[in-house]
């Protein structure tokens, strides 16, 4: 077996160990055993999976698309540090009849069509342009940046002891016109 068919196989069984350990804890599973037991995930695919899982959990109004079957798109914006990881975690996936789609910027610009926005921590320095020009539309804003939710920011991602954890601002969600499954919020801690 070639190192590149090795190396496809090693990241391809990550993901999806990834994506079940976050499936898991979405539907009641102990989050800290979950990821106790990844040790070969990084960081970066278990946020690529919570970002999918973000799109079953969480329902936009159907305004946000422009046909029935119109694409969720999930975007990041900065410096990407998902890799090809998002694009394979989201490959053939569906919420609903949306197929799912990732868009890179890396600047604000025009990120009007999407629906998940991670703001990456490269864009630190314009979050508060970003979420101003994002706030009232219906888009999920995600970061792990430090102080992301207290900043307006939907969701934040936050390492605490090498576990990663959410925290919610169900005041920005609202504005959003977003509703946030109580499964999901049952893991996030709330700020606002």
């Amino acid at each position: 077996m070639s190192k590149a068919v090795a190396v496809h196989r090693r990241r391809a069984a990550s993901t999806l160990i990834c994506i079940l350990a976050a499936l898991a804890s979405l539907l009641g599973g102990d989050w800290r055993a979950a990821t106790a037991a990844l040790p070969a995930a990084t960081e970066y695919e278990i946020k690529a999976a919570f970002l999918l899982h973000f799109s079953r959990f969480v329902e936009w109004p159907a305004s946000a698309f422009g046909a029935p079957n119109a694409p969720l798109f999930i975007c990041v914006l900065g410096d990407d540090p998902f890799g090809p990881v998002l694009e394979e975690i989201v490959r053939n996936e569906r919420v609903d009849s949306h197929p799912i789609a990732v868009e890179r910027y890396r600047l604000a610009g025009n990120v009007d069509r999407c629906h998940i926005l991670f703001v990456s921590r490269s864009a630190e320095p314009l979050q508060r342009q970003i979420l101003d020009q994002v706030r009232g539309k219906s888009i999920l804003t995600v970061s792990d940046e430090e102080e992301f939710t207290r900043r307006g920011g939907v969701i934040g991602f936050v390492t605490v002891n090498g576990k990663v954890k959410l925290q919610v601002n169900r005041s920005s969600a609202q504005r959003a016109d977003l509703r946030i499954s109580s499964r999901l919020l049952r893991l996030a801690d709330e700020v606002g």
